[in-house]
């Protein structure tokens, strides 16, 4: 799953010095491996830091130049050369493999990681060979880095080297090359993956099994993870019973269903997913396991259910009794009292018994959360050329709906090509909202209305100002979706974002953030974050003052993803919202293990307040989202956050 705002933001021009780290040793290198720090920690100081602002300035321009940029590669002090390819990395540009190679080789450990680091960023082919010759290093860290980074340029003809460091005496070597496997999904290491699927480690097993999860093996790997079903790590369990459903295999079921009954809810949430996984292909009777789901004593699981059985109703065997009977308890779930839950159960039911369910979901456009109402909305996509759908969507393409319903009910109309909405989209152009005139613009390019161009040029002349750039790129791609290519070129290029200049880069962009952390008082309690403040500077920063002046306060939590993240930050709530501009991604080689926290994105660069919280270990966001913080207390609180939780304020702690 990706971290996505709902719509596409442009970037802006924010991003400053790294603070860069002295090598640890290799217990360090492990807490690293777990995501608790990054491989090298402490900070390193020079006298001369004209080079590092003149770095941290290029990186800003996302500028690469051989005599600019890459002269710093060759400085002769290696804290310099070390935050040169750091930044190197985060422009990712392919051109500047040829001078980062020789970095591998670099006297300085803390250099030759962040040219490991950054050629995973960039992921030129032509850097594999050069990465492998590096994997047995007798450092440790680098070792772990270029593996990490064989795995990123997809190089499967180095998957035997990458094989051989399963047997690292490492855990994090171990780890990082199962990882690197799972990114190669390379068929040929199916066999070592299983000789090494009972390491002694639980990170290194997880590892290994989610790197079985990407090879179609089933009758090798489904009786492998299922071996771990019962692993006393949580972690490993819920890995294995995911794994066993990306097999697609039958075979695997009567594993999922005891799953179904752990104490963990990760690994009953995971249990039901791989059911739906395996329902792609086969037949699975799954109902009575389902419908125990919907009434499980965590949200988590229940809406997880009804996702399920809205996604997937029609592969549920049985008689037709057993089917009412499933009807029934989703039809009861409309009362549930998470919002969430009251709003999957309603498309489930809209999908899955048409219009025939419309009396039944009805009342909950009258719910007091306008999560469960668009969710009812959301749903109606299923009930196609139904005339009464498309009256409720078209009442709500006015106030007193909220702007997310408005907005929502336009992008299914949208979807559902019903022309005769057309007018009234094309009116929504001039509203005052950004995001409603973002909604209209796509759904007229979704039903192909050309009379509308004139005035989609038009708002674009009126939202080009705005704060918040998602109406007028809507805009720009409804343009091209009706064959307007030429003008939404010329728009574009009309109202290009400027380029950072020297008033950008005052002081203060150039140090490390004083505040340490954070308190996030919500409805459900209280979450302590540490900042990583080293590692992102300016992602840090900006968070401190957005927080600083009040942003986040109030705001919903708009997006819950069962054992992967909560996500808030978005003052409208929509998934669509931001502070009206962009910040630069920071990479860094902090890991998403559970609690990590990092920035939301809709592509390179297009962070700016909303965040996200992870439940649970996510290696493949490792290098594609800024880490600027981790929870350090009220896990537990995070692990009961839903949809529509309220965060009340934020603190932050220490600073000026």
């Amino acid at each position: 799953m990706r971290i996505d705002r709902r719509a596409r933001a442009v970037p802006a021009l924010l991003l400053a010095l790294l603070a860069l780290a002295a090598p640890g040793a290799d217990a360090r290198l492990v807490s690293a491996y777990r995501g608790a720090a990054p491989p090298h920690p402490g900070t390193l100081h020079i006298a001369d830091t004209a080079p590092l602002r003149a770095i941290a300035i290029a990186e800003d321009a996302r500028h690469w130049t051989t005599d600019g940029l890459g002269a710093y590669l060759a400085h002769t002090d290696p804290a310099v050369r070390a935050r040169a390819a750091r930044a190197v990395g985060r422009l990712q540009d392919s051109t500047a493999v040829p001078a980062l190679l020789p970095l591998l080789a670099d006297r300085d450990p803390r250099v030759a990681h962040e040219a490991a680091f950054a050629l995973g960023q960039i992921g030129h082919p032509s850097a594999a060979a050069p990465l492998a010759a590096v994997t047995t290093s007798a450092d440790a860290g680098l070792r772990a880095l270029a593996i990490e980074a064989l795995g990123k340029v997809g190089a499967k003809a180095q998957t035997p080297v990458v094989v051989r460091a399963l047997d690292d005496p490492l855990p994090a070597v171990r780890g990082a090359a199962a990882v690197a496997l799972w990114r190669l999904a390379d068929s040929t290491a199916v066999d070592a993956l299983v000789a090494h699927d009972d390491d002694p480690d639980a990170g290194v097993r997880w590892r290994v099994l989610w790197a079985l999860e990407k090879v179609p093996a089933a009758d090798r790997v489904v009786l492998r993870a299922a071996l771990h079903v019962g692993d006393p790590d949580a972690t490993v369990r819920a890995r294995a019973v995911r794994t066993i459903g990306r097999q697609k295999s039958a075979r695997g079921t009567a594993y999922l269903f005891a799953a179904l009954a752990d104490a963990d809810v990760g690994v009953v949430v995971e249990a039901i997913r791989a059911l739906q996984q395996i329902a792609d292909t086969a037949t699975v009777a799954a109902g009575p396991a389902l419908e125990h789901g919907l009434a499980h004593a965590h949200p988590y699981v229940r809406v997880t259910a009804a996702t399920a059985l809205g996604e997937r109703f029609a592969w549920v065997a049985g008689d037709s009794a057993e089917r009412v009977r499933l009807a029934d308890a989703l039809a009861a779930r409309l009362a549930d009292p998470d919002a969430a839950t009251r709003g999957a159960a309603a498309k489930a039911l809209l999908a899955r018994r048409g219009a025939a369910a419309l009396p039944l979901v009805r009342p909950l456009l009258a719910d007091s959360v306008v999560y469960v109402r668009v969710a009812v909305l959301e749903g109606l996509r299923a009930l196609p050329g139904d005339d009464d759908a498309a009256a409720l969507l078209a009442g709500r393409l006015a106030p007193p709906a909220t702007v997310f319903e408005r907005a929502t009910a336009a992008d299914v109309l949208g979807e559902r090509k019903d022309t005769s909405a057309a007018a009234a989209l094309t009116a929504g152009l001039r509203d005052t909202s950004w995001l409603f005139a973002a909604s209209c613009a796509g759904a007229l390019g979704a039903i192909g209305d050309v009379s509308a161009v004139p005035r989609l040029l038009a708002a674009y002349a009126a939202h080009h100002g705005d704060t918040e750039p998602d109406a007028r790129l809507a805009i720009v791609d409804a343009l091209r979706t009706l064959g307007r290519a030429h003008a939404a070129d010329s728009l574009e290029h009309a109202f290009a974002p400027r380029q950072p200049s020297p008033a950008d880069h005052d002081d203060a962009f150039f140090t490390v953030p004083a505040e340490r952390g954070a308190v996030i008082h919500t409805s459900k309690g209280d979450i302590e974050w540490a900042f990583d403040a080293a590692e992102a500077p300016q992602t840090v920063r900006n968070f401190v003052r957005l927080a600083r002046r009040g942003f986040f306060d109030g705001d919903r939590v708009h997006r819950v993803v069962p054992d992967f993240v909560i996500q808030d930050g978005d003052p409208t709530g929509t998934g669509s919202g931001g502070p009206g501009y962009s910040i630069r991604c920071e990479y860094n080689m902090l890991r998403y293990d559970a609690g990590m926290v990092g920035m939301a994105l809709s592509g390179k660069d297009t962070g700016g307040s909303q965040w996200f919280i992870t439940h649970s270990p996510q290696p493949h966001l490792d290098g594609r989202y800024t880490i600027f913080a981790h929870v350090v207390r009220g896990m537990d609180v995070v692990d009961r956050i839903v949809q529509g939780d309220r965060i009340e304020r934020v603190e932050i702690l220490g600073g000026p």
